[in-house]
């Protein structure tokens, strides 16, 4: 039977927020120690379409968001134990500037850099995208480190998925929600949210919240939507990384058909989910299954989530689906 191979799931690594350095390096240490090898998201998108066989205890590394922290924590780390990753771009926070220094940097405060607690309050309400990584760092990346880069759409936007209001204010729901209105303020009627790329959703009618009415958005705006998004996020990396795109992530792990449709026709060729499950010959392309990790992973945690998503059983046998939440 063939194999499955796991795809890890991080995000931020800091240690103020997420998952911490020395936890990220116990976790590469743990890897190398015991025969774990890193390989590229391309090998396993190839491996699925019936090429060949990756060798036994073959996995890949991701992060979704490209926060600053990314380059500042985990680059050094990385680099130190001989592993190549991906990182997930929204592209509409990517930004000009020079490099910034790491962890690797001699006699310079960290602590004075933006953090990824603050990336998504920074980049929406004060226009101000530091808190993450910039062109010259994800050049970096890819032409001096080996890593790669995949798209996690343009401006990971959430959309109201009910028309069913909920006593929640503006500032208690997740960033992607700011959008919906082009401004908010508090006492603006808030709905249960989730991807604006796997529903049709609800939008205001107005930006007038006195009106308090939702318009549903038809199947047909959705695709074209999602299909300027998909597009506009892969033609940017494509800009930064000198190649072509094949990959994208689903922001929340939230897909459904109309979804990847529209990311066939914007030429990706295979799409990250927060699904588990094998990663073989059979598993769809658009919902290649994922690994999250978060803090407090013990490296006897890490083994047992490795050896379920690697065994081709055990690996069906435990799987669960983010496609999207009932509405």
């Amino acid at each position: 039977m063939n194999i499955s191979v796991p795809i890890l799931c991080y995000r931020n690594i800091s240690p103020v927020c997420g998952i911490t350095p020395e936890e990220f390096r116990a976790h590469l240490e743990w890897l190398a120690a015991n025969g774990w090898h890193s390989i590229s998201l391309d090998g396993i998108i190839d491996y699925i379409k019936g090429g060949a066989e990756p060798p036994q205890r073959s996995y890949a590394l991701t992060f979704d968001d490209c926060y600053l922290d990314n380059w500042v924590h985990a680059a050094p780390i990385l680099r130190e134990y001989g592993v190549a990753a991906a990182f997930g771009c929204v592209t509409a926070y990517l930004h000009d500037g020079p490099r910034r220094p790491d962890a690797s940097t001699p006699n310079v405060d960290l602590r004075e850099l933006p953090v990824a607690r603050d990336a998504w309050d920074r980049a929406i309400d004060r226009n101000d995208p530091t808190a993450f990584m910039n062109r010259a760092e994800l050049r970096a990346l890819v032409t001096e480190q080996g890593h790669r880069l995949f798209g996690h759409t343009h401006t990971h936007q959430a959309c109201f998925r009910s028309n069913r209001p909920i006593q929640r204010e503006p500032q208690e729901m997740h960033p992607g929600v700011r959008g919906i209105y082009l401004e908010m303020r508090g006492g603006m009627p808030m709905y249960p949210s989730g991807s604006a790329y796997a529903h049709n959703g609800y939008w205001p009618e107005s930006n007038d919240p006195l009106e308090d009415k939702l318009v549903a958005r038809t199947t047909s705006e959705r695709i074209e939507f999602c299909l300027n998004e998909f597009t506009l996020c892969r033609e940017r990396l494509e800009e930064v990384e000198g190649i072509p795109s094949r990959v994208m992530s689903w922001p929340w792990g939230e897909y459904d058909d109309v979804a990847i449709e529209a990311a066939l026709l914007a030429g990706y060729d295979a799409a990250l989910s927060m699904d588990s499950g094998a990663n073989r010959p059979g598993t769809p392309r658009f919902a290649l299954r994922r690994i999250r990790m978060q803090g407090g992973v013990t490296s006897k945690e890490l083994n047992r989530k490795l050896q379920v998503a690697s065994h081709p059983l055990l690996a069906g046998l435990f799987r669960k689906t983010y496609r999207r939440p009932r509405d």
